[in-house]
């Protein structure tokens, strides 16, 4: 899902580095506003798991693979914002150590993973939930679920207009793919509800660190087994490279 330079014309790169840059600092105000100290080591250590699951393809067995997203779970679990930062942190570090996108397109990158993915997800989420503290009840659950789905499809929408390939394409394949996203966040949401300190309504929530940390660990021992085929961005710019005028 990550685009690299040979994907966008020079002019576009600037636009979407410009927006990424003014987003993250509108993130990075807004996180100051609504996070919460406790909530802070349990962030790090699902951008940890995020980082480390994007590292994962598993095949969708239509030709293409496709990773877990991990925006929707970041927003529903800590807030837009924060989750803004936790992409942010985790694109940044895939394309400076592991090459996944480029740091041209970083901007582009963040707009669609960071920016769009998690309000997508939080605006779905809190149409559905209103403003419950996270639960683990059947209503948070399939909020989740839709959640996920949506923010999944918007960031092909946003990939799809950046990029200027086919939507209709793009979002056939990320169709599919959001079903793995809803899939692996249902997962995590329902450990880390499990875990809430705090089940006041009008607390913010603290999460354990323990289930986020064997998630971190289980996914790791999936890394060496990624899946070779391209992914659902890549099997769709496959051939002549697209390339916004």
């Amino acid at each position: 899902m990550h685009l690299v330079s040979e994907n966008l014309d020079t002019s576009v790169t600037l636009l979407t580095s410009l927006a990424g840059v003014v987003t993250l600092s509108a993130a990075c105000y807004g996180a100051r506003r609504t996070m919460k100290r406790k909530q802070v080591p349990a962030l790090m250590a699902m951008t940890g798991f995020v980082f480390i699951a994007q590292m994962v393809n598993c095949s969708m067995g239509l030709g293409f693979s496709g990773h877990f997203l991990g925006a929707a779970l970041l927003a529903i679990l800590f807030g837009p914002c924060a989750a803004m930062l936790s992409m942010a942190a985790v694109l940044t570090g895939q394309a400076a150590f592991l090459g996944d996108g480029s740091m041209s397109t970083l901007g582009a990158n963040f707009v669609n993973m960071g920016v769009v993915a998690p309000w997508a997800a939080h605006c779905v989420f809190r149409l559905l939930q209103g403003r419950r503290s996270v639960q683990l009840d059947a209503g948070q659950l399939v909020a989740t679920g839709v959640a996920a789905y949506v923010s999944t499809l918007a960031a092909a929408g946003s990939l799809a207009l950046i990029a200027g390939s086919s939507a209709t394409e793009l979002f056939g394949n990320f169709a599919v793919i959001g079903l793995f996203e809803v899939a692996l966040s249902l997962v995590l949401f329902a450990l880390c509800a499990h875990s809430v300190r705090d089940t006041r309504p009008s607390a913010l929530c603290g999460f354990a660190l323990k289930p986020i940390l064997c998630a971190c660990l289980f996914a790791l021992c999936f890394a060496p087994f990624s899946s070779q085929l391209p992914d659902g961005l890549e099997q769709v710019l496959a051939g002549p490279v697209a390339v916004v005028k």
